[in-house]
């Protein structure tokens, strides 16, 4: 009996494969993951490691201090606590703005509606430095009246370094990455069957509670991505941050300004360059946890977000 030749063939064209991409996906894991292992790694290594060119990975002598000494210095429980509560007022007023803006884009026409969707996009190629001047000088010398002037006298009330500016900004979804958040949303509701708020109208729902009813409870994974991307990149602004609010007690502006830089001076004797990973470590530690916690409704969210429609 001959050998199946072709078969063969395939079977060692599909084995090579599999061997190319799991070393392609352990490699390019390997160059996403590295800067993060090392920065673990260094946040346990003394000062007589840090310095020694023969401790690369592993530490010599395993240390809780440069830990312990960010802990105490940032005054960790309580500044972790105002700025959770801080981010996620924010995040939630992002996605509840943001959603309602989608949802008008999507489903309701109107005079504009293109040119709206259109400068919502647009804000998200514009360089932050070119709007942040004009944004400080509107926060700091704040008029209800005059906002929507070219000028202006700087005369007003000023909300720099409080929380308000954000706050507004998430509010009437302004803020930050708040185009990316329209855009996501917007295609989703566009993507719902039409038939559904055809049926709702019918029994004699209004709008509102067509909305809030029929159209919200369906696009609850896309709610939490949503949520996440604006938490995210919330907890770790800090060129915002330090041109509206820097007196803000929030865990990154404490960790990664230069309070650190006053810690490493006062309460250690082993400098600031040590205690350069710790601080990272405690700034993303929460991140990762938020993640694996909501892992299930996130990836949920990226299949059914209508992207490609």
């Amino acid at each position: 009996m001959k050998p199946n030749i072709r078969g063969i063939k395939r079977r060692a064209n599909t084995l090579v494969w599999k061997v190319f991409r799991s070393l392609l996906l352990t490699g390019l894991c390997f160059l996403i993951l590295y800067p993060v292992m090392v920065k673990l790694t260094a946040s346990f290594k003394s000062p007589a490691d840090m310095i020694d060119p023969n401790v690369v990975y592993l530490p010599r002598e395993f240390t809780w201090a440069n830990l312990v000494t960010v802990f105490r210095g940032v005054e960790y429980p309580r500044t972790f606590l105002y700025t959770v509560l801080f981010v996620s007022l924010v995040s939630f007023l992002q996605t509840m703005s943001c959603t309602l803006v989608a949802y008008g884009l999507a489903r309701f026409r109107f005079f504009g509606r293109n040119l709206v969707f259109g400068l919502s996009i647009f804000t998200l190629i514009i360089p932050p430095q070119a709007i942040l001047l004009p944004l400080y000088l509107k926060f700091r010398f704040f008029n209800p009246f005059e906002i929507f002037k070219l000028g202006g006298t700087l005369t007003g009330i000023p909300l720099t370094d409080t929380p308000i500016p954000f706050l507004l900004m998430a509010l009437f979804a302004v803020g930050f990455k708040n185009g990316l958040y329209i855009f996501l949303l917007r295609q989703h509701f566009r993507n719902m069957p039409a038939v559904l708020e055809e049926a709702s109208y019918i029994d004699g729902s209004g709008m509102f509670r067509t909305f809030t009813q029929i159209m919200l409870p369906g696009a609850v994974p896309l709610l939490v991505t949503v949520f996440l991307f604006s938490f995210v990149w919330m907890w770790n602004d800090y060129y915002y941050t330090t041109i509206l609010a820097p007196g803000l007690p929030t865990l990154n502006m404490k960790l990664l300004g230069m309070s650190v830089g006053d810690i490493g001076l006062i309460l250690g004797e082993m400098g600031t360059s040590v205690l350069q990973s710790p601080r990272f470590i405690l700034l993303i530690t929460p991140l990762v946890v938020l993640y694996l916690l909501l892992q299930k409704s996130f990836t949920e969210s990226i299949v059914k977000s209508g992207i490609v429609g």
